[in-house]
Protein backbone atom coordinates (compact mmCIF):
# COMPACT_ATOMS: atom_id res chain seq x y z
CA UNK A 1 0.00 0.00 0.00
CA UNK A 2 1.05 3.76 -0.57
CA UNK A 3 2.17 5.46 2.20
CA UNK A 4 -0.62 7.91 2.38
CA UNK A 5 -3.06 5.05 2.76
CA UNK A 6 -1.05 3.52 5.90
CA UNK A 7 -1.44 6.98 7.47
CA UNK A 8 -5.10 7.06 6.49
CA UNK A 9 -5.23 3.34 7.98
CA UNK A 10 -3.51 4.25 11.01
CA UNK A 11 -5.08 7.50 11.78
CA UNK A 12 -8.48 5.86 11.52
CA UNK A 13 -7.73 3.00 14.19
CA UNK A 14 -6.16 5.53 15.92
CA UNK A 15 -9.43 8.04 16.59
CA UNK A 16 -11.53 5.13 16.69
CA UNK A 17 -10.11 3.73 19.57
CA UNK A 18 -10.39 7.25 21.26
CA UNK A 19 -13.91 7.29 20.38
CA UNK A 20 -14.65 3.24 21.77
CA UNK A 21 -11.80 3.86 24.39
CA UNK A 22 -12.39 7.21 25.49
CA UNK A 23 -8.57 8.07 25.67
CA UNK A 24 -7.71 11.67 25.22
CA UNK A 25 -6.00 12.29 21.99
CA UNK A 26 -3.06 14.31 21.18
CA UNK A 27 -0.52 15.60 18.76
CA UNK A 28 2.23 13.44 19.95
CA UNK A 29 0.71 10.39 20.01
CA UNK A 30 -1.12 10.65 17.07
CA UNK A 31 1.96 11.50 15.25
CA UNK A 32 3.79 8.10 16.86
CA UNK A 33 0.70 6.26 15.07
CA UNK A 34 1.38 7.66 11.76
CA UNK A 35 4.93 7.40 12.11
CA UNK A 36 5.05 3.68 13.08
CA UNK A 37 2.23 2.71 9.84
CA UNK A 38 5.59 2.96 7.86
CA UNK A 39 7.52 0.79 9.71
CA UNK A 40 6.74 -2.71 8.52
CA UNK A 41 8.15 -1.10 4.78
CA UNK A 42 11.86 -0.83 6.51
CA UNK A 43 12.37 -4.15 4.93
CA UNK A 44 12.49 -2.27 1.46
CA UNK A 45 15.47 0.11 1.14
CA UNK A 46 13.36 2.23 -1.89
CA UNK A 47 10.39 2.73 0.94
CA UNK A 48 9.60 5.92 2.67
CA UNK A 49 11.29 4.58 5.80
CA UNK A 50 13.67 2.22 4.26
CA UNK A 51 15.85 5.07 2.69
CA UNK A 52 17.33 6.73 5.75
CA UNK A 53 17.74 3.93 7.42
CA UNK A 54 19.01 2.52 4.94
CA UNK A 55 22.11 -0.01 6.61
CA UNK A 56 19.28 -1.40 8.60
CA UNK A 57 16.61 -1.96 5.51
CA UNK A 58 19.29 -3.74 3.03
CA UNK A 59 20.06 -6.40 5.19
CA UNK A 60 16.25 -7.05 5.75
CA UNK A 61 15.33 -7.28 2.46
CA UNK A 62 18.62 -9.34 1.89
CA UNK A 63 17.90 -12.16 3.95
CA UNK A 64 13.68 -12.06 4.86
CA UNK A 65 12.42 -10.39 1.72
CA UNK A 66 9.79 -7.66 2.03
CA UNK A 67 6.47 -8.91 4.34
CA UNK A 68 7.65 -11.37 5.78
CA UNK A 69 9.18 -10.71 9.77
CA UNK A 70 8.63 -7.31 10.04
CA UNK A 71 4.96 -7.73 8.96
CA UNK A 72 4.45 -10.98 11.12
CA UNK A 73 3.87 -11.93 15.08
CA UNK A 74 7.41 -11.24 15.46
CA UNK A 75 8.25 -8.35 14.66
CA UNK A 76 5.17 -7.15 16.51
CA UNK A 77 6.24 -8.68 19.85
CA UNK A 78 10.32 -7.35 18.48
CA UNK A 79 8.82 -3.74 18.59
CA UNK A 80 6.71 -4.65 21.97
CA UNK A 81 9.53 -5.20 23.94
CA UNK A 82 11.66 -2.03 22.25
CA UNK A 83 9.17 0.15 23.32
CA UNK A 84 8.42 -1.32 26.53
CA UNK A 85 9.93 1.47 28.64
CA UNK A 86 7.16 4.32 27.19
CA UNK A 87 4.25 1.61 28.72
CA UNK A 88 5.35 2.43 32.42
CA UNK A 89 6.30 6.42 31.75
CA UNK A 90 3.46 7.50 28.53
CA UNK A 91 0.84 4.24 27.99
CA UNK A 92 -0.78 6.28 25.44
CA UNK A 93 2.25 6.73 23.43
CA UNK A 94 3.13 3.14 23.97
CA UNK A 95 0.22 1.62 22.27
CA UNK A 96 -0.03 4.32 19.60
CA UNK A 97 3.09 2.71 18.45
CA UNK A 98 2.14 -0.86 18.32
CA UNK A 99 -1.34 0.16 16.79
CA UNK A 100 0.20 2.15 14.15
CA UNK A 101 2.60 -1.01 13.77
CA UNK A 102 -0.14 -2.65 13.92
CA UNK A 103 -2.49 -0.98 11.49
CA UNK A 104 0.15 -1.34 8.54
CA UNK A 105 0.33 -5.33 8.77
CA UNK A 106 -3.65 -5.72 9.00
CA UNK A 107 -4.23 -3.29 6.05
CA UNK A 108 -1.50 -5.02 4.16
CA UNK A 109 -3.74 -8.02 4.42
CA UNK A 110 -6.32 -6.17 1.64
CA UNK A 111 -2.91 -6.31 -0.76
CA UNK A 112 -2.56 -9.09 -3.76
CA UNK A 113 -0.26 -11.19 -1.66
CA UNK A 114 -0.75 -10.75 1.40
CA UNK A 115 1.38 -10.95 4.50
CA UNK A 116 3.57 -13.71 6.38
CA UNK A 117 2.01 -12.86 9.81
CA UNK A 118 3.03 -16.35 11.41
CA UNK A 119 6.34 -16.22 9.66
CA UNK A 120 8.81 -18.37 9.82
CA UNK A 121 5.48 -20.21 9.11
CA UNK A 122 4.75 -20.12 4.95
CA UNK A 123 0.94 -19.98 5.42
CA UNK A 124 0.22 -16.19 4.51
CA UNK A 125 -2.61 -14.06 5.46
CA UNK A 126 -5.08 -12.48 2.96
CA UNK A 127 -8.39 -10.43 3.96
CA UNK A 128 -10.96 -10.67 1.65
CA UNK A 129 -10.29 -14.18 0.42
CA UNK A 130 -10.94 -13.49 -3.25
CA UNK A 131 -8.17 -12.29 -5.13
CA UNK A 132 -10.61 -9.87 -7.44
CA UNK A 133 -11.67 -8.05 -3.81
CA UNK A 134 -7.87 -7.40 -2.81
CA UNK A 135 -5.84 -4.55 -3.75
CA UNK A 136 -3.07 -3.71 -6.25
CA UNK A 137 -0.63 -1.03 -5.00
CA UNK A 138 -1.07 2.04 -6.45
CA UNK A 139 -4.51 1.26 -7.86
CA UNK A 140 -7.56 2.95 -8.77
CA UNK A 141 -9.05 0.56 -5.87
CA UNK A 142 -6.58 2.10 -3.39
CA UNK A 143 -7.22 5.37 -4.45
CA UNK A 144 -11.06 4.67 -3.64
CA UNK A 145 -10.00 3.17 -0.35
CA UNK A 146 -7.75 6.47 0.48
CA UNK A 147 -10.38 9.22 -0.40
CA UNK A 148 -13.05 6.89 2.21
CA UNK A 149 -10.41 6.59 4.56
CA UNK A 150 -9.58 10.46 4.46
CA UNK A 151 -13.21 11.00 4.59
CA UNK A 152 -14.52 8.53 7.69
CA UNK A 153 -11.41 10.03 9.72
CA UNK A 154 -12.95 13.77 8.83
CA UNK A 155 -16.06 12.03 10.79
CA UNK A 156 -14.33 10.35 13.40
CA UNK A 157 -12.35 13.49 14.47
CA UNK A 158 -15.54 15.12 16.35
CA UNK A 159 -16.20 11.91 17.90
CA UNK A 160 -12.68 11.12 19.15
CA UNK A 161 -13.32 14.05 21.91
CA UNK A 162 -17.16 13.00 22.27
CA UNK A 163 -16.87 9.27 23.03
CA UNK A 164 -19.13 6.54 21.35
CA UNK A 165 -21.29 6.89 23.56
CA UNK A 166 -21.14 10.48 23.75
CA UNK A 167 -21.45 11.15 20.07
CA UNK A 168 -24.50 9.23 20.42
CA UNK A 169 -25.85 11.54 23.27
CA UNK A 170 -24.84 14.26 20.70
CA UNK A 171 -27.39 12.81 18.49
CA UNK A 172 -29.77 11.14 20.19
CA UNK A 173 -30.30 13.68 22.95
CA UNK A 174 -31.49 10.94 25.12
CA UNK A 175 -31.70 11.80 29.02
CA UNK A 176 -31.19 8.28 29.81
CA UNK A 177 -27.86 8.51 28.83
CA UNK A 178 -26.73 11.84 30.12
CA UNK A 179 -28.04 11.09 33.23
CA UNK A 180 -25.57 7.72 33.27
CA UNK A 181 -22.66 9.97 32.00
CA UNK A 182 -23.04 12.46 35.00
CA UNK A 183 -23.43 9.29 37.51
CA UNK A 184 -19.94 7.94 36.62
CA UNK A 185 -17.99 11.38 36.20
CA UNK A 186 -20.06 13.82 39.43
CA UNK A 187 -18.06 15.56 41.61
CA UNK A 188 -14.83 15.47 39.11
CA UNK A 189 -16.43 18.40 36.49
CA UNK A 190 -18.68 21.28 36.42
CA UNK A 191 -21.42 20.26 34.14
CA UNK A 192 -24.08 21.66 32.35
CA UNK A 193 -27.40 19.96 30.66
CA UNK A 194 -28.79 21.55 27.59
CA UNK A 195 -32.43 20.50 28.12
CA UNK A 196 -36.05 21.15 26.51
CA UNK A 197 -38.47 19.83 29.14
CA UNK A 198 -42.06 19.82 30.43
CA UNK A 199 -43.27 21.44 33.90
CA UNK A 200 -45.31 18.51 35.31
CA UNK A 201 -47.13 20.93 37.41
CA UNK A 202 -47.69 23.80 35.25
CA UNK A 203 -46.99 22.36 31.37
CA UNK A 204 -45.04 24.60 31.12
CA UNK A 205 -42.26 24.16 27.86
CA UNK A 206 -39.19 24.66 29.32
CA UNK A 207 -35.40 25.38 27.39
CA UNK A 208 -33.06 25.87 29.21
CA UNK A 209 -29.08 25.50 29.99
CA UNK A 210 -29.05 24.53 33.54
CA UNK A 211 -25.95 23.38 35.79
CA UNK A 212 -26.78 20.21 37.26
CA UNK A 213 -26.10 19.68 40.44
CA UNK A 214 -26.72 15.91 41.46
CA UNK A 215 -29.13 13.01 41.25
CA UNK A 216 -31.84 12.06 42.41
CA UNK A 217 -34.68 9.44 42.20
CA UNK A 218 -33.23 7.68 38.94
CA UNK A 219 -32.82 11.59 37.68
CA UNK A 220 -30.94 14.92 38.28
CA UNK A 221 -31.11 17.75 40.02
CA UNK A 222 -30.30 20.90 38.13
CA UNK A 223 -30.13 24.42 39.22
CA UNK A 224 -33.10 26.56 36.93
CA UNK A 225 -33.61 29.96 37.38
CA UNK A 226 -31.56 30.16 40.55
CA UNK A 227 -33.71 26.98 42.27
CA UNK A 228 -33.09 23.16 42.17
CA UNK A 229 -35.28 21.00 40.75
CA UNK A 230 -35.48 18.02 39.56
CA UNK A 231 -35.34 16.24 36.12
CA UNK A 232 -36.60 12.20 35.25
CA UNK A 233 -39.18 10.29 34.03
CA UNK A 234 -41.04 10.03 37.04
CA UNK A 235 -44.01 12.48 37.64
CA UNK A 236 -44.27 11.17 41.19
CA UNK A 237 -40.48 12.05 42.01
CA UNK A 238 -39.69 14.93 40.01
CA UNK A 239 -40.66 18.39 38.56
CA UNK A 240 -39.34 18.02 35.16
CA UNK A 241 -39.77 15.88 32.40
CA UNK A 242 -36.73 15.68 29.70
CA UNK A 243 -37.57 15.94 26.21
CA UNK A 244 -34.47 16.68 24.94
CA UNK A 245 -30.92 16.73 27.08
CA UNK A 246 -27.65 16.83 26.13
CA UNK A 247 -24.54 16.70 29.18
CA UNK A 248 -22.18 19.33 28.92
CA UNK A 249 -18.70 18.67 30.67
CA UNK A 250 -17.38 21.84 31.92
CA UNK A 251 -14.60 23.17 33.81
CA UNK A 252 -12.36 21.03 36.67
CA UNK A 253 -14.85 21.39 39.35
CA UNK A 254 -13.41 21.34 43.50
CA UNK A 255 -15.79 20.42 46.41
CA UNK A 256 -14.97 21.72 50.06
CA UNK A 257 -16.69 19.62 52.14
CA UNK A 258 -17.49 20.67 55.92
CA UNK A 259 -19.46 18.51 58.29
CA UNK A 260 -21.54 20.26 61.26
CA UNK A 261 -23.31 19.08 64.33
CA UNK A 262 -26.67 20.16 64.68
CA UNK A 263 -27.93 18.55 67.94
CA UNK A 264 -29.32 20.93 69.94
CA UNK A 265 -29.07 23.40 67.16
CA UNK A 266 -31.76 25.17 64.69
CA UNK A 267 -31.59 25.76 61.28
CA UNK A 268 -31.68 29.51 61.84
CA UNK A 269 -27.97 29.07 63.92
CA UNK A 270 -26.63 27.85 60.95
CA UNK A 271 -27.61 30.31 58.04
CA UNK A 272 -27.23 33.07 61.04
CA UNK A 273 -23.43 31.36 61.59
CA UNK A 274 -22.30 30.09 58.30
CA UNK A 275 -21.27 33.08 56.47
CA UNK A 276 -18.50 32.64 53.64
CA UNK A 277 -17.02 34.21 50.41
CA UNK A 278 -18.66 31.52 48.52
CA UNK A 279 -21.74 30.33 47.45
CA UNK A 280 -22.71 27.02 48.95
CA UNK A 281 -25.48 24.08 49.47
CA UNK A 282 -26.22 22.05 52.70
CA UNK A 283 -27.47 18.20 52.52
CA UNK A 284 -28.06 16.20 55.81
CA UNK A 285 -30.64 14.77 57.64
CA UNK A 286 -32.20 16.46 60.84
CA UNK A 287 -34.57 14.31 63.61
CA UNK A 288 -36.34 17.30 64.97
CA UNK A 289 -39.56 17.37 67.48
CA UNK A 290 -42.58 15.33 65.84
CA UNK A 291 -44.80 18.09 67.83
CA UNK A 292 -42.98 20.94 66.19
CA UNK A 293 -45.57 22.72 63.22
CA UNK A 294 -44.62 24.14 60.80
CA UNK A 295 -46.47 26.38 57.85
CA UNK A 296 -44.96 24.29 54.40
CA UNK A 297 -47.00 25.86 51.29
CA UNK A 298 -44.52 24.04 49.59
CA UNK A 299 -46.31 21.32 46.48
CA UNK A 300 -43.63 20.09 44.20
CA UNK A 301 -42.74 16.84 43.73
CA UNK A 302 -39.25 17.51 44.77
CA UNK A 303 -38.18 20.47 47.11
CA UNK A 304 -34.30 20.90 48.47
CA UNK A 305 -35.89 20.77 51.96
CA UNK A 306 -38.34 17.65 52.91
CA UNK A 307 -40.01 17.92 55.97
CA UNK A 308 -41.64 15.01 57.49
CA UNK A 309 -42.63 14.82 60.73
CA UNK A 310 -39.99 14.29 62.89
CA UNK A 311 -37.36 14.19 60.13
CA UNK A 312 -35.49 16.91 57.57
CA UNK A 313 -33.69 16.34 54.91
CA UNK A 314 -31.83 18.28 52.95
CA UNK A 315 -30.31 17.71 49.44
CA UNK A 316 -28.56 20.68 47.32
CA UNK A 317 -30.74 23.50 49.30
CA UNK A 318 -29.56 26.86 49.66
CA UNK A 319 -30.01 29.38 52.78
CA UNK A 320 -32.97 30.70 51.13
CA UNK A 321 -35.15 27.27 50.85
CA UNK A 322 -35.05 27.49 54.42
CA UNK A 323 -37.14 29.87 55.65
CA UNK A 324 -40.39 27.60 56.42
CA UNK A 325 -37.99 25.74 58.80
CA UNK A 326 -35.27 28.00 60.40
CA UNK A 327 -37.28 27.87 64.08
CA UNK A 328 -36.27 24.06 63.82
CA UNK A 329 -33.98 22.56 66.06
CA UNK A 330 -32.59 19.32 66.31
CA UNK A 331 -32.67 16.35 68.44
CA UNK A 332 -29.47 14.83 66.37
CA UNK A 333 -28.45 14.89 62.86
CA UNK A 334 -25.68 16.93 60.70
CA UNK A 335 -25.51 18.74 57.96
CA UNK A 336 -22.55 18.86 55.27
CA UNK A 337 -22.16 22.16 54.06
CA UNK A 338 -20.58 21.78 50.21
CA UNK A 339 -18.47 24.71 48.66
CA UNK A 340 -17.95 24.26 45.19
CA UNK A 341 -15.09 25.88 43.23
CA UNK A 342 -13.91 26.87 39.85
CA UNK A 343 -10.13 27.04 38.66
CA UNK A 344 -8.51 29.91 40.06
CA UNK A 345 -11.48 30.49 42.60
CA UNK A 346 -10.41 32.24 45.90
CA UNK A 347 -9.77 30.04 49.24
CA UNK A 348 -12.67 29.86 50.88
CA UNK A 349 -13.18 32.15 53.66
CA UNK A 350 -15.40 31.79 56.62
CA UNK A 351 -16.70 34.00 59.50
CA UNK A 352 -18.99 33.70 62.86
CA UNK A 353 -21.56 36.65 63.31
CA UNK A 354 -20.67 35.34 66.86
CA UNK A 355 -17.41 36.53 67.09
CA UNK A 356 -13.85 35.21 66.32
CA UNK A 357 -13.01 37.10 63.46
CA UNK A 358 -11.84 35.30 59.96
CA UNK A 359 -11.13 32.34 59.65
CA UNK A 360 -9.40 31.42 55.70
CA UNK A 361 -8.57 27.73 55.18
CA UNK A 362 -7.16 27.08 51.73
CA UNK A 363 -7.74 23.61 51.63
CA UNK A 364 -10.55 21.37 53.95
CA UNK A 365 -12.57 23.43 55.98
CA UNK A 366 -11.43 22.34 59.84
CA UNK A 367 -12.92 23.49 63.27
CA UNK A 368 -15.93 24.80 61.17
CA UNK A 369 -17.95 25.60 64.79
Amino acid sequence: MLAATHAAFSTALYLGGAAVFEYQTDPVSWGLAILFSFMPDIDIPTSRVGRPLFWLSVPLEKRFGHRTITHSVIGVAILAALASPLYFAYPLCFWSVLGGYWSHIQIDMANIRGVDLFWPSPLRVVMPGKVRFRLEVGSKAEMIVLCALLVFCVGLYPMSSLGLRGGLHQILKDFDIAYDEYVQVQGLNWHTLELKAIDNLTLEHIVCSCPVLGTWQSGLIIEYQGKARSIGKSQMHHNLFPVDAVLIKGEPLRVISQRVDMKGRSLRWLVDNLQANHGYYLLGELYVDADKVVNVSQIETYHPVIWGGNKVKLHYAKAEDLHDYLNLTAIRGEVMVQFWLRPGDAAVELSFSGGGGKVTTPGVLEGMF
